[in-house]
């Protein structure tokens, strides 16, 4: 199955994977989905992979804790991403279950946060959406993550609601901070209240890294 000019639109797909679906899969299940798009669709261009469990788990890496991840913690895995409609499984054979990999703008959470985003955008000054608006309040942070303090660049800038979409955060320039992908990823829905002891532990981990 082929997904026509996918690889043209990767800019849109990422953009969306860290906008809009990050911020509601937990750690492993964000992972397991880029493992799974990369072996699919940015490998040969279709949407779909068939790979057995114990191969996916070699190959998916370890956890925080430098552990192979085992067959059933990768099956609750896809079981969340199957729930949050992420894939859908197939038949499965001698060489592994058939993923079908849906793209983020096909996965219903997804296309629920643009219905949102375009309703507000009516009503709001939208700085969330538009590319020449996004442009400005990276400026505005001077390419600088709130978080972190690290520098960012035009290749990995995103923008943190800082109340969070899912509390009624608004897509306005007061409401949205210039973030890394790390530290957007750690937040990831929560207040920066929840989020703040999480995001010094990255913090803090990054920095005994660069040492």
């Amino acid at each position: 199955m082929k997904r026509k000019n996918a690889s043209e639109n990767f800019e849109l797909i990422f953009n969306d994977f860290v906008d809009y679906l990050m911020p509601e899969l937990v750690p492993y299940e964000a992972s397991l989905y880029l493992f799974l798009l990369r072996n699919s669709l940015l490998r040969d261009g279709t949407i779909q992979i068939r790979i057995g469990k114990r191969s996916m788990a070699q190959g998916y890496g370890t956890g925080s804790r430098g552990k192979k991840t085992n067959y059933t913690h990768m099956t609750r895995v896809i079981s969340g991403l199957e729930v949050k409609g992420c894939l859908r499984v197939g038949n499965t054979t001698r060489e592994g279950t058939l993923y079908t990999i849906l793209l983020p703008r096909d996965i219903p959470l997804v296309k629920e946060h643009i219905t949102n985003i375009k309703i507000s955008s009516e009503d709001e000054d939208d700085y969330f959406t538009d590319p020449k608006k996004r442009q400005i309040l990276f400026e505005r942070d001077n390419w600088t993550c709130q978080y972190c303090g690290e520098l960012v660049s035009q290749d990995n800038a995103t923008l943190d609601h800082f109340v969070p979409q899912s509390k009624g955060g608004a897509h306005s320039k007061d409401n949205l901070r210039t973030a890394c992908l790390v530290c957007n990823g750690v937040k990831s829905g929560k207040s920066f209240e929840e989020a703040a002891p999480a995001i010094l532990c990255s913090i803090t981990q990054r920095q005994k890294r660069s040492q």
